[in-house]
């Protein structure tokens, strides 16, 4: 059974993206006043994707807002047991591969799909999935203005990055009419709640938690919450996050040894493991190889498991010789990057993952 599906706009040929260089924008700002004249402008091409499954999962649909078109569009199931992911980029690996805008950097997010639980057909449970920078110059941006790095949701979320507007709807649900005025005034309330301390660190400026933001909805009944949080830390290697210590990921290679002591606010907001500075292993000599990607995996807690995520990287992930896009961390178990680093997870209590 297929778990990503992957459509992109003609003329968009991910052949020729490779390793290009990666260009920040910085204070570029998306036309953001316009999400739902686009959606409703684009419904039929939404529409097509939504109908091509009913089973529990999310579809992301990006809309070039500078050409005012579909630019591509993916959909991640549900899997029972295991999360799912994708990756959002201007990277030729990259599961949903956008083009020609400088904002966006060569794997700019992952959407995380968590497992589906009991499910007795369409209507019967809600998806619950995350999306989370990879660390990029510019983020994501809700519909209200605010940056974003990270956010988990429940209902449908419209983020914008650069000049692509990403339009995510939970699938396996009652399914969506095709007519446009039928299916705005079935839209429902989205609500924006901030859960963070503060602006990302990268952000020069600072800020305070903001109030929530109800964008939209007729529907009154009907509320989707999307909630942000923090994203990826920035560790240093050799440093945890907290006194209490989960465990250490052992990196090594024909380079050398590093580790990285991990602790309970380090595995919530993931961390970065490759060859670029915006990493967490980026001190790490051991993965200073050119077969690991500058952004090749993240770690991240979820739903009670530590998961090693492959980030659309180029040379992949292995275990046991079996190619893996995502892989829930083992005692020992090593996980090998690009067919030169390994990655092993050793924790540091009973309780711990």
């Amino acid at each position: 059974m297929r778990t990503r599906v992957i459509d992109l706009a003609e003329g968009q040929d991910r052949a020729g993206a490779g390793n290009l260089r990666t260009m920040a924008m910085v204070g570029a700002r998306p036309p953001r006043s316009r999400p739902l004249a686009l959606l409703a402008t684009q419904w039929p091409a939404i529409h097509a994707v939504l109908s091509t499954s009913r089973d529990p999962g999310v579809a992301v649909v990006a809309i070039d807002a500078a050409r005012d078109r579909v630019a591509g569009s993916m959909w991640v199931a549900a899997k029972p047991g295991t999360i799912n992911v994708a990756v959002v980029g201007r990277h030729g690996q990259c599961d949903l591969y956008l083009e020609s805008d400088p904002a966006m950097s060569l794997r700019h997010l992952v959407v995380i799909v968590e497992p589906a639980r009991d499910w007795g057909g369409p209507g019967s449970e809600e998806v619950r999935y995350r999306l989370i920078d990879l660390r990029t110059g510019t983020a994501f941006v809700d519909e209200a203005g605010r940056s974003l790095e990270a956010v988990t949701a429940l209902g449908p979320a419209f983020v914008w990055v650069g000049r692509y507007l990403l339009l995510c709807f939970p699938t396996g649900g009652e399914d969506w009419p095709a007519e446009v005025s039928a299916a705005m005034a079935l839209l429902p309330e989205r609500v924006y709640v901030d859960d963070r301390d503060a602006e990302p660190d990268r952000w020069a400026r600072a800020r305070r938690p903001a109030a929530a933001v109800s964008l939209g909805g007729p529907r009154a009944a009907s509320r989707s919450v999307i909630t942000a949080v923090d994203g990826p830390t920035r560790a240093r290697v050799d440093a945890g996050d907290s006194a209490e210590r989960l465990g250490t990921l052992e990196l090594s290679s024909a380079l050398g040894r590093d580790t990285i002591d991990v602790g309970p606010e380090a595995a919530r907001r993931g961390l970065l493991l490759g060859r670029y500075h915006r990493c967490d292993s980026g001190g790490a000599t051991s993965l200073a190889l050119e077969r690991i990607s500058r952004v090749h995996a993240l770690v991240i807690e979820a739903v009670d498991r530590l998961w090693l995520i492959d980030a659309a990287s180029t040379n992949g992930m292995t275990v046991d010789g079996r190619g893996v896009r995502v892989h829930a961390l083992g005692e020992r178990e090593a996980v090998e990057l690009g067919g030169v680093g390994t990655v092993r997870w050793k924790r540091a209590h009973d309780g711990a993952f």
